[in-house]
């Protein structure tokens, strides 16, 4: 009986280390192939996602920046015709030069003429570091007709660049004419007239 017993327990050994076995190669091949693939496959699902966000930024970005470079544009062309009304420091010596002549050239009588120094633009109208816009003024005491004062006005601001007239007054004084003759008004006009110079940094400051 006891060979029997021993036979018996043997093959049960056997048949237990030889479960125990698969066993062990079921989890061995688990945890070499199966486990690896899967961790591959969600390190594949989180990059793939990853990857889709990034896309979507990159895209959203890349609006952002087209949009940004035709506001800049925009800001440019806005700009250059802003300057473009802008005079020169030569352009302004000229206009201040020719007041005289357009006044007669009206036919008006210049009384006075006053010229104010130059002063900083506001903050807001410097569109660079490296440049300046002052702004300078002359002041005008003149005599002529109503018509002829508003020709003057028109003359002085015909032209592509910008002219100001800051303030305008007017009195009139009637003179009494001889018997049957219509009085005429003879206007005194005090004016001030701003133009705006854009000029190099290094030439504001000497």
């Amino acid at each position: 009986m006891l060979p029997e017993r021993w036979t018996k327990s043997t093959r049960s050994a056997s048949t237990a280390f030889f479960g125990a076995l698969v066993l062990i190669g079921i989890i061995a091949a688990y945890n070499w192939i199966i486990a690896p693939h899967r961790n591959y496959l969600r390190a594949a699902d989180i990059f793939e996602s990853t990857v889709t966000n990034l896309a979507r930024k990159n895209k959203i970005i890349s609006n952002q920046v087209t949009t940004k470079r035709k506001e800049l544009e925009e800001l440019r062309d806005k700009y250059k015709q802003s300057c473009a009304r802008l005079f020169d420091p030569v352009e302004a010596g000229e206009f201040f030069s020719n007041i005289q002549a357009r006044v007669e050239e009206v036919n008006c009588i210049l009384s006075s003429l006053t010229f104010s120094p130059a002063r900083p633009a506001p903050k807001t109208a410097r569109p660079r570091t490296d440049e300046y816009i002052t702004a300078q003024s002359a002041t005008l005491s003149l005599s002529g007709g109503y018509g002829n004062i508003l020709a003057l006005m028109d003359l002085l601001q015909d032209g592509p660049k910008q002219v100001c007239i800051d303030s305008v007054g007017i009195n009139s004084d009637e003179h009494d004419s001889p018997q049957g003759v219509p009085r005429t008004a003879h206007l005194e006009c005090g004016m001030t007239v701003t133009i705006y110079v854009i000029q190099r940094k290094e030439e504001y400051l000497q």
